[in-house]
């Protein structure tokens, strides 16, 4: 059974069903706890799994079904744990994180970007203040995020666009791919084809195209090292993502393969 149906049958009031949806997903639990074991000495690992425990029942709780192009559920999952043990390293609990205003500025990762309805709480990326020099730059740097969700959205496969965010960190920490290969029960090389396949599509989308001679212009090319706006040469876009605890967007560049 899928992690879906059993978070359906969960929401539908079968406690079992959270039994075996914690016991499928234990695995990716224990690895996310393991990222953040011994930064906090007075912590023993158990208290960081049973936090993402905690992070996943939110997540079963709060997962909605009737959203178009909703993530997956172990995606919206791992965004809750990574929270909520987060949270537990620095001495929060799971009622402070309901009650922080900063996730209640933020964009849903289950719903598409900019609507106005229910704003779920850690299952967001806020558009704070990130330093930048002027407004200007900051919305800048918002709009290319959401045009690069659009696009995503419009050349990406769902199983493309999931394992880009985990490997970018689109809304949570950066992941390996090993991590990535376990959450969805496939190999570390099938994990990079896909990736590379989705980074492919990216660089060769009219969007990227149309905006080379925008940003030269403005010179946010080199200024925001949006690597998929110079000459391919032998570097290319891996792809943006944008990490709260830094102040701007980064573009990976790695030589092209064959």
């Amino acid at each position: 059974m899928s992690n879906e149906e059993l978070v359906q049958l969960y929401q539908n009031g079968d406690k079992k069903a959270l039994e075996k949806l914690m016991q499928a997903n234990t695995g990716i639990i224990h690895k996310i706890a393991n990222k953040y074991n011994g930064i906090n000495r007075e912590l023993e690992f158990d208290d960081l799994f049973q936090s993402g425990v905690l992070g996943l029942i939110a997540a079963a709780k709060k997962y909605k079904f009737d959203i178009e192009n909703k993530a997956k559920f172990i995606t919206y999952a791992v965004h809750y744990i990574n929270r909520y043990i987060n949270s537990c390293v620095n001495g929060k609990t799971s009622k402070d994180i309901e009650n922080n205003k900063f996730y209640h500025q933020c964009t849903s990762l289950n719903k598409p970007t900019g609507e106005d309805e229910e704003i779920e709480v850690g299952d967001s990326v806020a558009y704070v203040d990130y330093g930048f020099e002027n407004i200007e730059e900051k919305l800048f740097l918002n709009k290319l995020r959401e045009d690069l969700e659009e696009v995503m959205q419009q050349k990406n496969t769902l199983m493309q666009r999931e394992i880009l965010k985990f490997k970018y960190g689109w809304n949570t920490t950066p992941m390996k791919l090993d991590d990535i290969a376990d959450i969805f029960g496939i190999t570390r090389d099938k994990v990079r084809n896909i990736e590379s396949n989705a980074l492919r599509k990216l660089r060769n989308s009219s969007w990227a195209m149309s905006r080379i001679k925008e940003f030269a212009e403005l010179g946010y090319i080199d200024k925001f090292h949006l690597g998929i706006f110079r000459n391919w040469g032998d570097r290319c876009i891996d792809i943006m993502h944008l990490q709260k605890c830094k102040r701007i967007f980064y573009i990976e560049k790695e030589k092209l393969c064959g």
